[in-house]
């Protein structure tokens, strides 16, 4: 691990830089960067799981609406 010069080592050193690190605005930051992959994501898995669910009613000869 490196420690950068000036910086408090042991676990002082790492929360003060969990409590300085970790803002709101880096954190909203993230995750709207990330939420458009996981509304992909919800959308592909739903699709998904209805297109499994027809395809198995198909191979039994059941009819779905």
């Amino acid at each position: 691990m490196l420690i950068a010069e000036g910086s408090a080592a042991g676990m002082s050193g790492i929360v003060s830089q969990l409590t300085t690190g970790v803002t709101s605005a880096g954190l909203f930051g993230t995750v709207g960067e990330i939420f458009p992959f996981i509304i992909v994501m919800i959308g592909f898995a739903f699709g998904y799981k209805v297109l499994r669910k027809v395809v198995k009613g198909a191979s039994k000869g059941k009819a779905t609406a």
